[in-house]
């Protein structure tokens, strides 16, 4: 059986803060997560806010 894990979720920085263009930063991330649903591989995206210290 394939997992359904969506990857890079437990990383809390934008991409923007990634690449070190800070004045850019996201505030929010969009994440994908499992849901409770009627498939396996159902995802809720929700916002996580943007973890970078700059």
């Amino acid at each position: 059986m394939e997992s359904c894990s969506v990857g890079g979720t437990s990383d809390q920085i934008c991409w923007f803060c990634k690449k070190g263009r800070h004045s850019e930063c996201m505030r929010e991330i969009p994440t994908d997560s499992m849901s409770e649903g009627p498939h396996d591989c159902t995802f809720d995206t929700k916002m996580v806010p943007c973890k970078c210290n700059h």
